[in-house]
């Protein structure tokens, strides 16, 4: 016989050794771990053994018997379906119709006349020879396919045996040389074998999944090293035959999605490698009902030392597989929130391993279980409570699945034991109410916060919340009736009128909005035409603008609350008579039929989207920009995680703190106070901002008209502001252009730090000492007088006095820290018509008159002219 081609005439296969570890250099205390324990060798042989007499378990004729469970010779010849795990069942496995036909005469044996090139002690020979001889193990009947599984099954088992055993002084039994060689010899044979047609692997290879059941009853790290062991050895036969193996792999993957009795005979943990293995998706062809039997049977019914560790394995499966939808949340719970067996931290570990990186709607359906079931919201500290929050924070899940950790995220932010807005004074008692009044646990809400102004002897922040007309009907009124204090000052309080509600400023003497909101304000809260001109004056203009854009949300608490998602959105552009305002309802549009919202988030992101349509912003990060995304994705999909449903983006955008950082020599957001936008609006606008709405709850309905003038003045102020700064050259149009950028592309994740980070000074000693002189001083100027176009001897010293930036320095340069969000040349193309939009004096000048012009009617108790 020919002599077979040794290793290094293959196809260069044994990298794969190499990415095992397997050809690498290693210390002896470095190898496999030791011989398995005799805690972990019980299962379910014994319990076959325990219920051998049971006649309705064995009846006559049955495939399986106790001696045949036990390992014993089998009595017939008849198969057991679907397997050839012969270690497991005893039995020559049933051959299905298209399986490979019983040929004996193809059994070979070569163990005389194999040349090896690294193994020259007998016991590692040993080893490699079980698959040089595939008969030795054959059972009678078997074909070759059945038995060069067997085969492969027993060759992993002994390779495993021999790397781990030692002698007496602890030292490896073969030389250091034949440990790293062995598992890549073996792959060798493996070759060898299919390019001398002693195998065909894409035929006798057809039962190799059940090899995999070897691992059954191993400890993880066994396992693993198994499983990866026996892909390598199947992967080598198919080294020079790619198409035989796109074939074979065909054939397994319609054996997975179609044998069920094929999972009884492999080990539920291989199926990560066995997946890998086949080129099959973790979740598309592993039928749901026989995975999830089979990790119930092999790793969930164990005794109960070792019943916590098998569960472990099994979420890390359930995990990796992404599984966790095969269970129903009764029976998941029932696994892996064991209550009587295992304490707090135990379950929490569990849940969290088997959870992670599952359905989104199937985790937040298990949690909101738990929340409903086991929580008791009138404790303190209840265990359970922790273990949802904790659950919660480790998965960043939305806690609004779970309604009473909400409702504590709430009541502590109420009043905690030390903290809270009420203790801490950061709301007055009317912003609190305006927070919990429409909510349904408002009753509950009240009684904290009233019990703790009481108790801190605050009796006129108390009589504040008793006052307003929803608390009048609440129990928390009528126990604090016959507090005369109370009384009295509840009688003071009912004679104060309530704030006018207008669309403009609440404080005196700040910035006004020019135009009245019946005139220009566009509010959508359907599909209707509102939507239908915001569209066409936006997206569907040939006309390229630039548009003032902000957004409104509520969060108690972002250590645990992941998932806040923006109410409505304030935007504002140049329209076909003048600056035109609009509010788009996100809560609004979520009421109407799936269709309808659908659509109009539809143009909402195409705006976003548009490269004709610069948006400009202030101080947007990635936390602000991902509770946009989701308030712009349809409500029925935003829990969806497949490629076919991508977030929104938004490009180009600008940040006018950005372009402030760079006209005044420093780092975006360094200075702490100026950078805000009150304090850019009063520097450039000369006005003040009204912050009075600034906490007001922006989720309840209607909104009120102050509200919606504090909203539409944060989108409309960095327009103003920037389009000054073009208009007046402190800026040209090429500095903006390397100042915009985009977000929420594929591989822009974390563009928050490198925009904060940049600075736009020579050296740190200028940055700082820019930042020093920024905080000294206000540029010096009359108060609410238009400084950029007025002629005045004070209106030009304070234009020359203005800061300009370092042109020094190389901006693109400088800009190279964001090229993860940088424009591409086909975006930047657009977006430079939409920035020579803000270069326009003409339009500049016309938006400052009439915002001056506002702000002096309004002083002057008249109601805000249109300006246009």
């Amino acid at each position: 016989m020919a002599p077979l081609p040794s290793d290094e005439e293959g196809d260069g296969l044994l990298a794969h050794s190499v990415a095992y570890g397997w050809y690498t250099s290693r210390a002896p205390s470095a190898a496999p771990p030791y011989e398995l324990g005799p805690e972990y060798k019980t299962g379910s042989d014994e319990v076959v053994a325990a219920l051998e007499g049971c006649a309705w378990m064995f009846p006559p004729g049955s495939r399986s018997s106790p001696a045949v469970a036990s390992g014993a010779p089998p009595s017939s010849a008849a198969g057991t379906a679907g397997g050839a795990h012969g270690g497991r069942s005893g039995e020559a496995p049933a051959r299905p119709a298209w399986a490979p036909p019983v040929a004996p005469e193809r059994m070979f044996d070569l163990t005389g006349n194999y040349p090896y090139q690294h193994l020259q002690s007998e016991v590692s020979q040993s080893v490699v020879n079980i698959l040089l001889a595939p008969g030795q193990v054959a059972r009678p009947g078997d074909s070759l396919a059945q038995a060069l599984t067997r085969a492969l099954e027993r060759c992993a088992s002994q390779a495993y045996q021999v790397l781990i055993s030692v002698d007496a002084s602890r030292r490896p039994t073969v030389p250091e040389s034949e440990r790293q060689n062995l598992v890549g010899e073996a792959g060798t044979v493996m070759a060898n074998l299919a390019q001398n047609g002693h195998i065909n692997a894409e035929q006798d290879l057809f039962f190799a999944l059940e090899a995999f059941g070897v691992s059954k009853m191993s400890r993880p790290d066994e396992q693993k090293w198994l499983c990866d062991c026996l892909s390598l050895m199947i992967k080598r036969a198919f080294g020079m035959a790619p198409e035989a193996l796109e074939r074979w792999r065909q054939t397994m993957r319609n054996r997975i999605l179609n044998e069920v009795d094929l999972y009884s005979n492999i080990d539920v943990r291989a199926w990560t490698q066995i997946l890998e293995l086949v080129g099959a998706q973790r979740d598309d062809i592993l039928q749901g009902e026989a995975f999830k039997t089979q990790v119930r049977l092999q790793l969930c019914m164990r005794t109960a030392r070792d019943r916590y560790e098998g569960l472990r394995q099994a979420a890390i499966v359930v995990a990796e597989l992404r599984r966790q939808s095969c269970f129903t949340r009764e029976e998941f719970l029932e696994l892996f929130n064991d209550r009587r067996a295992f304490d707090r931290q135990q379950r929490t570990q569990l849940l969290l391993a088997a959870l992670r990186g599952g359905p989104r709607g199937f985790v937040q359906a298990v949690l909101g279980t738990i929340d409903s079931a086991d929580v008791d919201i009138s404790e303190r500290d209840d265990d359970e409570m922790r273990m949802v929050e904790e659950l919660l924070k480790s998965l960043k899940e939305d806690i609004r699945c779970c309604p009473h950790a909400f409702f504590k995220m709430k009541t502590e932010w109420i009043a905690a034991r030390n903290t809270g807005v009420v203790v801490g004074e950061e709301l007055s008692p009317e912003q609190i109410c305006d927070h919990i009044e429409d909510e349904p646990n408002h009753e509950d809400c009240l009684r904290i916060a009233v019990n703790r102004y009481l108790k801190a002897n605050r009796k006129f922040e108390a009589a504040r919340m008793l006052v307003r007309p929803k608390t009048v009907r609440t129990r928390v009124y009528e126990s604090n009736r016959n507090d005369k204090q109370l009384a009295y000052l509840i009688s003071l309080f009912n004679d104060v009128e309530p704030d006018r509600n207008h669309f403009g400023p609440i404080e005196e003497g700040t910035l006004v909005l020019p135009s009245e909101a019946s005139k220009v304000l566009l509010y959508i809260q359907d599909a209707g035409a509102a939507l239908e001109r915001l569209e066409s004056e936006t997206v569907g203009s040939q006309q390229p603008k630039s548009i003032g854009i902000w957004w409104f949300w509520r969060c108690f608490n972002p250590k645990i609350d992941f998932w806040p998602r923006a109410s409505f959105l304030a935007l504002c552009y140049d329209g076909p008579s003048g600056s035109t305002f609009a509010i788009v309802d996100f809560d609004a549009l979520e009421e109407d039929n799936e269709g309808d919202e659908e659509r109009s988030k539809d143009v909402v992101r195409r705006i976003l989207e548009s490269p004709s349509l610069l948006k400009v912003v202030h101080d947007m990060d990635g936390y602000s920009f991902e509770v946009l995304q989701r308030a712009v994705m349809p409500k029925h999909k935003l829990y969806d995680e497949g490629p076919d449903n991508p977030w929104p983006r938004m490009e180009p955008v600008v940040d006018v703190s950005v372009v402030a950082a760079y006209i005044r020599r420093t780092r975006p957001c360094a200075e702490k106070n100026k950078d805000k936008l009150s304090g850019l609006v009063f520097e450039y606008l000369r006005l003040e901002l009204c912050l009075a709405e600034a906490m007001s709850n922006f989720e309840r309905r209607p909104l009120r008209l102050t509200q919606l003038h504090y909203a539409l003045s944060l989108a409309w102020c960095p327009l103003l502001i920037l389009r000054a700064l073009c208009s007046f050259e402190i800026v040209d149009n090429e500095e903006i252009l390397l100042l915009s950028h985009r977000v929420g592309h594929p591989g822009s994740a974390g563009w928050t730090r490198p925009l904060r980070n940049l600075c736009f000074a020579p050296d740190a000693s200028a940055a700082a000492a820019a930042e020093g002189d920024a905080l000294g001083g206000i540029y010096a100027g009359a108060y609410a007088e238009d400084l950029w176009t007025g002629t005045s001897e004070e209106a030009e010293v304070w234009r020359r006095g203005l800061p300009r930036p370092d042109r020094s320095i190389r901006l693109a340069q400088v800009m190279q820290m964001t090229v993860a969000i940088h424009l591409p040349p086909d975006t930047q193309r657009c977006a430079q018509l939409g920035i020579a939009e803000l270069f326009s004096r003409e339009t500049a000048a016309r938006d400052l008159a009439a915002l001056y012009r506002a702000h002096h009617g309004h002083r002057n108790g008249q109601q805000a002219p249109d300006a246009y």
